[in-house]
Order: C-alpha cells, then structure tokens, then sequence
C-alpha cells in the first residue's frame, strides 16, 4: 500500500511539473500551461520560483511597479520676431573740413542689427562760398563717412551716397556776420544717416 502511495505522489509531483512551469514572459513565477495563466496563492498572490528575482515581477503580481512615462519632449522655444526699425544720425563738420571724426557709435549701431536693409547717406555744405565748390565738398563728406563706416564693419554694399550741396540747409541764420554765421551754419555742416534694418 505504502509502495502505490509513494508511486501515486511521484505520477501526482510529474504532472504539477509538467502543467505548472515557468515561461519567458513570466520568468520566476509557476504558471499554466499553454495558457501562460500564473498560479495564485489562497491569498491572491503569485507563486514564485526559488529564484525569482525583483527584475521578474509582473503586472498585476506583488513587487511589479509600472514603468516611468517618459517625459514629453520641451516644445522648441519659438523663433525671435524681429522688427523693422529706422534710426537716424547725424555727423556733423568743422568748416570747410570733410574729416567726419569718430563714427564708430553709428558702426557699432548697423553692427548690432540682426539684418541691414539700407544705410543711406545725404552730404551737405553751408551757404559759405561757390555753389560748386559746396557740391563738391558735400559729396567729400558722405564720402568720408561711407569710407568711415566701412572700415567700422558696415557692408559696402547696403550703402548708398547723395549730396545736396548747400541747397538743403537746417538753418539760415540771416543777419549774422564773420564767426558769428559760421558758428551758426554748423548744422548745415553735415552728413545725414539713416539706417534701415531688422532687430
């Protein structure tokens, strides 16, 4: 009787081995075959291996902790706006001079911009002297100053020359005589920028 006993324990272990057994996706757990259905204790919990390890748990089984989302991606910082702007300069001349002196403020200001559409310059002179001789010495000045410009780093190619002569004049300053009148004609002593762009 003992002998039928132990062979029925035997015949009952090899069938619990060959119905209950552990799958790839269930490493460490007994489970059912062909069903893959993991054993659960009275209590609910899942059978283990001997050497299941915390990398084995599962869903749904004690020790399982679900995956972190991942974080979605930054949404790429928008594009600058850039604005159109138009500045105006100035440089002005002792008399009968074409020397514009330091511009590298009006250089420094086209430098910054992000994009130049235009840097157009205007020369001028004062009534003082031949009508002739003040076409040309207006044309020295804007000359000087594109020339001045360029070498502070402004693109030849966004500047643009013109001169007036004494025909435009910012002041008129009748009825003054000798240093007085030249004193007072120094604002028609100039070069007028205007600078059009992006920033």
């Amino acid at each position: 009787m003992k002998k039928f006993a132990i062979a029925s324990g035997l015949v009952l272990a090899m069938g619990l081995a060959t119905g209950a057994q552990a799958h790839p996706e269930n490493a460490g757990y007994w489970d059912e075959s062909p069903t893959s259905t993991v054993w659960k204790t009275g209590t609910g919990g899942c059978w283990r291996h001997g050497f299941w390890e915390e990398s084995d748990a599962i869903e749904g089984c004690e020790g399982y902790k679900a995956p972190m989302a991942e974080a979605p991606a930054p949404a790429p910082a928008p594009a600058p706006k850039m604005m159109s702007t138009v500045e105006k300069h100035i440089v002005y001349f002792d008399f009968d001079s074409s020397n514009p002196g330091d511009v590298s403020d009006i250089s420094s200001y086209v430098n910054s911009l992000k994009e130049v559409t235009s840097v157009n310059l205007v020369g001028h002179a004062d009534r003082i002297g031949a009508s002739a001789y003040n076409d040309a010495l207006s044309q020295k000045r804007v000359n000087a100053v594109a020339k001045a410009l360029q070498a502070g780093g402004v693109s030849a190619s966004v500047i643009s020359t013109g001169y007036m002569g004494e025909n435009a004049p910012a002041k008129s300053c009748e009825g003054l005589r000798g240093t007085n009148v030249v004193d007072c004609l120094r604002a028609n002593r100039r070069v007028e920028v205007e600078i059009s762009g992006k920033k």
